[in-house]
């Protein structure tokens, strides 16, 4: 007959989280981030000592916690839009594109080696996608598609071919036809994400605690790396906090144990 002691845990568990209702401190929902590699707690406490020194050596006879700073440290490798979103205090959106026939641009001064996005604006600063039908000339010649230039039609790029007969400072014209298409597409911003944050434990040894943030800021936290020999991570930090403003009773973490009846 075995005998275990203690409650020793491997930690394993799912991590969600719910924006707050606009104008409110209510989550609207609660979301699974996805994979999340790590996910730890950090309490860090500033204290203000006191000492007696009434004699030889001072000793220490008082200490208070002045504050408690509390942050989590999470990992995600679900890399998806919303995720994004967290990293880069970003939104999203659908971009709609309509079709078109017969469109023209015409970029100046081309140098050979270099790739020319159709449809910038500042509206639509990414461009069009989906193009067909290409023709381009340049310094009125039309040219030939793999001899003098080559097209990538998904993103709406034309690349001038060196050596080809699009020179450094011809003026190239492009006609082209796009497709109505739709991508989801995300902007970053500046202003950190609220909401409430839940661990759903699932642990193969050890007891599962349910740990429930109900008011948390999350941010970046180190690099995404866009390139590199392993799988990409978002690392993100949550600022821990307790909305006493709006609710005084209010803790940062509730930790809730196995019901038991």
């Amino acid at each position: 007959m075995s005998l275990e002691l203690g409650n020793q845990t491997l930690g394993r568990g799912k991590v969600l989280f719910s924006k707050f209702q606009t104008g409110t401190f209510t989550p609207e929902g609660f979301r699974y981030l996805g994979n999340s590699p790590s996910f730890s707690i950090n309490m860090a406490q500033q204290k203000l000592d006191h000492f007696s020194s009434d004699t030889g050596v001072r000793v220490k006879d008082k200490s208070i916690v002045l504050q408690v700073d509390i942050t989590g440290n999470l990992v995600l490798d679900d890399i998806n839009f919303q995720n994004l979103e967290l990293f880069f205090f970003g939104s999203s959106s659908v971009i709609a594109q309509t079709s078109a026939t017969s469109q023209t641009q015409t970029f100046t001064n081309v140098q050979t080696g270099f790739g020319y996005r159709l449809g910038m604006t500042g509206n639509n600063p990414t461009g069009v996608r989906s193009i067909s039908n290409v023709s381009v000339t340049s310094n009125t010649t039309a040219r030939t598609l793999g001899t003098d230039y080559t097209v990538d039609a998904e993103r709406g790029i034309i690349y001038p071919v060196e050596g080809g007969g699009i020179a450094d400072g011809h003026t190239m014209v492009v006609t082209y036809n796009r497709a109505a298409v739709s991508r989801r597409q995300f902007i970053s911003g500046t202003t950190q994400i609220e909401g409430a944050l839940m661990f759903q434990a699932d642990n193969p040894q050890g007891q599962k605690n349910d740990f429930y943030m109900p008011y948390v800021r999350l941010g970046p936290n180190g690099d995404f790396n866009l390139k590199a020999d392993e799988w990409q991570q978002l690392p993100l930090q949550a600022e821990i906090l307790a909305n006493t403003a709006v609710i005084p009773s209010q803790a940062a973490i509730y930790c809730d144990g196995v019901p038991y009846a």
